[in-house]
């Protein structure tokens, strides 16, 4: 597989992305607001017994989070938590007290970031446990036993006294010196954060991890990859020295980027990046998926979509499925979507079809850096998996919640808006003694609240014998409206300026109605009903006002020129006269 890493270094954010065969794979931002892996001295603030935990104060606007396994000094068997035989959290930490804690969970929403008190500090091949109770670790992605024997033995040997080492991944095929130098640089690592810790007063940062960008590079940037390409001077020298420390035979594939077209552009990643915040996202057969995420979960709904190109229903289905494993796999990562998530696969009644996509999901996130689970297959054919998850998504990080829907993806309708007020309206009405009531709303709204041709408003008035004055107006919130109770006449003055006879132009941007329903337009918030088989506007269009109510205006096309049709005189007075009462 080709890797390619594009490096865009910006003043407000540092973007990272890694290409696999020319596809966005993932994407990371660095914005100088992660906080995992960061390692502080903290206070126990209060424990909580009836969650097993504790919050610790690390000097973030939230407490941090600490479970009573993340609090006690080596971690405790699975058989141990799954029983609920843990020690109380009240035995292990204490209100006040002071300590060494890791973010290995930033904060997300509400809620603030996870720590535990067991410090590990990643290298390029290893990892350097302070608590690992000496113990060695070889990653069981390294699936060939004889080199995980040798790197075993070769950990055991590099080990430095009471801490423990576990071998990554990449450090397949490595040599002894290269583990020896990157266990060396660990320990230099940890001996400055032991003593700015002993002098740090809580709360306080002692050591701050890498950022997103140079953590790929540690993490990733490996022989498998071509080339990394990047486009600031400043950045290119840092990440050139970085890796001249940790891996120099890799030196010659890092490239300063000094086109005029924009990095992103140039590799095809901004519109990747477009598609990546999208709901909806289609397979190269047809087919689709579905991704909605929520607080609790991500769901994944997968669906043939165009796709009818096999010759029977039942491989139809099978390779829409297949090509949406693989990618499934590639938007979870590219999303960074982490947690629960539930892939609602089309029903296969075919075992082998069924072992065959289960067979492919398990394969492709292998691939995935972040450590997966996935569950089985259920009789209703929805797929359970697990995603490690560290931080915020993609979206949570490139978007914010709607100010119109607050983040739920939808607003109540016109019409429900319409029946809310109107209700709110005749409680007004009870209340009150006022002739008359100036009804403010967003346009769909008010449409709807004065009906086809005023009938709607007309009976509103009749029924509860007020004036009724609705104006819309197009900043207000689509699910808002206001109402204000007053004398008909300072209303009626301020808010009807309009006659019968009067010509108005109407501009494109006023029409709120267009066929094939009848033309209506908002003219300074005054809603004006044009006559039944009036064409789309596009331009201006001037409009002869016939009928003037206190909600709305009907009007009619001005008579062309020398016709002898009798029409009414300019400026008389209304065809409907305002209610009494």
């Amino acid at each position: 597989m080709e890797q390619q890493i594009v490096v865009n270094a910006g003043v407000r954010e540092t973007r990272m992305a890694l290409l696999e065969n020319g596809k966005l794979a993932e994407l990371k931002i660095d914005r100088h607001e992660s906080t995992v892996g960061n390692v502080y001295k903290g206070r126990i603030e209060n424990v909580v017994p009836g969650l097993d935990a504790a919050f610790v104060n690390i000097g973030q606007d939230r407490n941090a989070f600490l479970y009573v396994a993340d609090a006690m000094e080596e971690e405790p068997p699975l058989r141990a938590r799954r029983s609920g035989s843990l020690p109380p959290i009240g035995k292990v930490v204490h209100p006040g007290q002071e300590m060494l804690v890791q973010v290995t969970k930033g904060p997300i929403g509400r809620k603030g970031g996870r720590v535990t008190s067991r410090v590990s500090l990643p290298g390029r091949y290893c990892v350097l446990m302070a608590q690992g109770g000496r113990k060695v670790g070889v990653s069981r992605k390294i699936e060939d036993a004889k080199e995980r024997e040798r790197l075993r033995k070769l950990a055991e040997k590099l080990r430095p006294g009471d801490f423990g080492l576990i071998v990554r991944t990449r450090a397949e095929g490595t040599s002894t010196a290269e583990l020896s130098r990157d266990v060396r640089f660990l320990r230099r690592v940890w001996r400055g954060l032991r003593d700015r810790a002993a002098k740090a007063k809580a709360p306080a940062l002692v050591y701050e991890d890498v950022g997103p960008v140079y953590g790929i590079v540690r993490d990733v940037f490996s022989e498998a990859v071509g080339e990394l390409v990047v486009d600031d001077q400043d950045v290119y020298k840092r990440i050139v020295s970085l890796v001249q420390a940790t891996a120099p035979q890799l030196r010659p594939r890092i490239r300063l980027y000094d086109q005029k077209q924009p990095i992103f552009e140039a590799y095809g990643v901004q519109e990747e990046i477009e598609k990546a915040l999208r709901r909806r996202v289609w397979l190269e057969k047809g087919g689709c998926i579905v991704i909605e995420q929520t607080e609790a979960l991500t769901t994944v709904d997968v669906n043939t979509g165009k796709f009818t190109g096999a010759q029977r229903l039942a491989q139809t289905v099978l390779q829409t499925n297949l090509e949406a494993v693989e990618e499934i796999g590639r938007q979870l990562r590219l999303r960074d979507i982490g947690g629960i998530v539930v892939i609602d696969f089309i029903d296969m009644e075919n075992p082998r079809h069924r072992r065959e996509v289960m067979d492919a999901l398990r394969e492709r996130f292998k691939r995935d850096r972040m450590k997966t689970r996935i569950i089985h297959l259920t009789p209703l054919g929805l797929v359970e998996m697990t995603r490690k998850r560290t931080g915020e998504s993609l979206r949570q990080k490139m978007s914010t919640a709607c100010e119109c829907c607050e983040g739920r993806g939808y607003v109540l309708s016109a019409d429900t808006i319409a029946a809310q007020a109107e209700a709110q309206l005749q409680r007004w009405v009870q209340k009150t003694k006022s002739e008359a009531f100036l009804v403010t709303t967003s346009p769909q709204v008010a449409l709807e609240l004065v009906g086809e041709s005023g009938d709607y408003v007309t009976l509103l008035e009749q029924r509860w014998s007020r004036a009724i004055y609705i104006r819309s107006d197009e900043h207000m919130h689509p699910e808002r409206f206001r109402i204000e109770p007053g004398k008909q006449r300072t209303i009626e003055r301020q808010f009807l300026p309009y006659k019968v006879g009067q010509v108005i132009e109407i501009q494109a941007r006023q029409v709120i109605s267009q066929p094939p329903r009848p033309v209506v337009a908002a003219v300074n918030g005054y809603t004006v009903h044009l006559p039944e088989g009036t064409p789309p506007i596009t331009n201006g269009l001037r409009v002869r006002l016939e009928e003037v109510h206190h909600s709305y205006a009907l009007a009619a096309l001005p008579k062309p020129p020398g016709d002898g049709g009798k029409g009414k005189k300019e400026g008389g007075g209304p065809r409907s006269q305002p209610l009494k009462t």
